[in-house]
């Protein structure tokens, strides 16, 4: 009888390691599923578009898009390497804002113009103990974790993006705007309009670029108010898209909110514009014009002539 204990305890101890070995195995398999999994979702393919505005030779505004996450610190470098007197400068205090946002403006000193030539914008994300935690957890060890046709290296992984862009020689294009002023081919009347439009327009476009971080500038178009009875009145046509992924509810209210501003702005600012519409695009929703908000000047202030919108 012991003997037959004895064999029935060998069989149990045997069927118990079996099935040990087997939940082990199951487990380690489940591990490096759940491992290799993820990995994958870790992978982040990144995409960067640039952009460029130029102020009066002065100031060079770098803006970008990218799904970056919010807070990733980036350097900008700028350079003109033909330029006569070789132009370079840089910064690193630039982070990527909500949707994957981000700009910096180049100035020189004393308000200085940039020489004409071809110059190069180029950004990297920053090195990685410059990041955030949440940064360095998405980006991996020494940047594994991105891809793409805008990360480069193999040891330490970047992102990167390039924009090259010429500025014209602004003093070539004065000296051409007085040869013609003095050979009589532009009118006073004419230059004096053509004065006022270019104010408008580069009052309109600092107004948006100062105080609309999420609003970036389609078109401006400045033209002759005919109808008015006072001489050198202006009618303003601001073609804006609003950038920011929101509802059509909240896109809506954001869009009004800047345009009043903004007419709220020129209204004190520049009496020469009687009449002002703005119209938006929202490309997170529709690729039409999504909104409209036409004003008129009623003393220092533009109140509201009509509006439509397809957003509600």
């Amino acid at each position: 009888m012991n003997r037959i204990n004895f064999f029935l305890f060998l069989i149990l101890c045997a069927l118990f390691i079996s099935a040990c070995g087997k939940a082990d195995n199951t487990s380690t398999s489940n591990s490096s599923k759940k491992e290799e999994s993820i990995e994958t979702k870790e992978n982040l393919n990144v995409k960067i578009t640039l952009n460029k505005k130029i102020k009066d030779n002065k100031k060079i505004l770098i803006s970008g898009k990218s799904n970056l996450p919010k807070d990733t610190k980036l350097t900008i470098n700028l350079e003109c390497p033909k330029c006569t007197n070789y132009y370079y400068d840089f910064s690193t205090d630039v982070t990527v804002k909500e949707d994957g946002v981000f700009d910096y403006k180049f100035a020189n000193e004393e308000g200085e113009e940039f020489e004409g030539g071809k110059y190069t914008a180029y950004v990297e994300t920053s090195p990685e103990n410059l990041q955030t935690d949440h940064v360095r957890e998405i980006f991996g060890k020494d940047g594994a974790n991105l891809t793409g046709s805008n990360v480069s290296g193999d040891n330490d992984r970047v992102a990167t993006a390039e924009l090259n862009f010429s500025i014209k020689n602004s003093s070539k294009i004065k000296q051409k705007s007085k040869e013609n002023n003095s050979a009589g081919v532009t009118k006073k009347k004419d230059a004096e309009m053509t004065s006022l439009k270019i104010d408008a327009e580069y009052e309109i476009e600092s107004i948006i670029e100062d105080n609309y971080t999420t609003a970036s500038i389609e078109k401006i178009e400045i033209n002759e108010d005919m109808g008015s009875g006072e001489p050198n009145k202006l009618i303003a046509l601001v073609h804006l898209s609003f950038d920011a992924k929101n509802s059509a509810h909240t896109s809506y209210n954001m869009t009004e909110m800047f345009s009043e501003d903004l007419a709220a702005k020129i209204g004190s600012d520049n009496d020469s514009i009687s009449q002002l519409s703005v119209f938006w695009k929202v490309p997170y929703i529709s690729d039409k014009n999504a909104a409209k908000f036409s004003y008129e000047r009623s003393g220092d202030n533009m109140i509201i002539k009509s509006k439509s919108t397809i957003l509600k």
